[in-house]
């Protein structure tokens, strides 16, 4: 059986649909998809990682499929979600750890249309349906590798953007 844990947003709904056309009787699998993304204060973080850890002592025996970041930026969610990557793998034998770029989605995306942030750099985007699929990819995955990227397209900041202000009277 497959079990979504708490999955919010935008990927957890898309999840949530495309779960329920996958049948897996081999073993329990949870793929836990939740964590507080808009407070990235380290109490706020730290309370996640301890939810965290508490789960995988519920469940260690199980396969947990953790759907994290590979971002790279200096703030507190970055760093708990490393440190929860790296407890999974070292406390349960079954563990797979899936790093995702930036979803197309409301977040990043929509903050660069309403001009909210100022397009900086490059994003990697990847749209929510690869995403999921590749998170239930490995649902049945038995190897020994347990950490895997998923790479999105590569896009300047600045295109995208330009690109959102199509059709606005620009």
């Amino acid at each position: 059986m497959i079990t979504l844990i708490n999955g919010r947003g935008q990927l957890g709904r898309r999840l949530s649909q495309m779960l329920k056309d996958v049948t897996h009787d081999e073993e329990d699998v949870y793929i836990y998809h939740t964590w507080n993304i808009d407070d990235k204060s380290e109490t706020v973080q730290k309370k996640e990682y301890e939810k965290f850890l508490f789960f995988i002592e519920q469940h260690k025996r199980a396969k947990i499929i953790f759907v994290s970041t590979y971002s790279e930026k200096e703030n507190w969610y970055n760093h708990y979600k490393q440190k929860s990557e790296a407890y999974l793998i070292d406390k349960c034998e079954k563990a797979i750890v899936i790093r995702l770029p930036t979803l197309i989605g409301k977040g990043t995306i929509v903050k660069l249309k309403n001009n909210e942030i100022s397009p900086y750099g490059f994003l990697e985007l990847l749209s929510l349906d690869a995403a999921a699929k590749s998170i239930i990819n490995k649902v049945s995955y038995d190897g020994i590798i347990k950490n895997f990227i998923i790479r999105g397209e590569t896009i300047s900041a600045d295109s995208i953007q330009q690109v959102l202000s199509i059709g606005e009277g620009n």
